[in-house]
């Protein structure tokens, strides 16, 4: 024979929950000596049967509890994926047009950089066509004397 908290070491749970399982059960035990009440096999085996069933329906509620949350997990991770995803295929798109917008400004500027280089390429060879194939020169300059402001400078010179 074995005390409630024998049995309840022995399966692993605590001792009031036991108790609470026994009384609701109704079992009674087999001799109470000095407060504590003794229990048979009979009623120890009932006693571990029936929690080792409620830990086994208790896993069983347990794994598929995490499976649920599991799952629930994985589909607010996917939502958040493709909201993200959304988020970057727009900002792509808006570096797309960016890009398209400067290969147009480049090709403008090369246009124009084409025209100014044939316009001064015309002017050279009309240069080269109209008779002057040198460089032409500055005139000559005058040298100008200059004056100091001390007169008596000029004299000792």
């Amino acid at each position: 024979m074995k005390t409630v908290k024998q049995i309840a070491d022995e399966i692993g749970v605590p001792k009031q929950r036991v108790y609470r399982y026994i009384k609701r059960e109704c079992i009674s035990e087999a001799h109470q000596n000095a407060g504590v009440m003794y229990y048979d096999e009979a009623a120890e085996s009932l006693i571990i049967q029936a929690f080792s069933n409620i830990d086994a329906s208790g896993d069983s509620h347990q794994e598929a509890h995490q499976t649920a949350s599991s799952e629930a997990v994985i589909n607010v991770m996917v939502e958040m994926l493709k909201k993200e995803l959304e988020i970057k295929n727009e900002q792509i798109q808006e570096l797309n047009l960016r890009l398209a917008e400067s290969n147009a400004a480049l090709v403008g500027a090369q246009q124009t950089a084409q025209a100014a280089q044939a316009l001064h390429a015309g002017t050279i060879q009309q240069q080269l066509i109209g008779g002057s194939s040198e460089p032409q020169e500055a005139p000559p300059t005058e040298t100008i004397k200059k004056k100091s402001r001390f007169p008596f400078f000029q004299r000792a010179r």
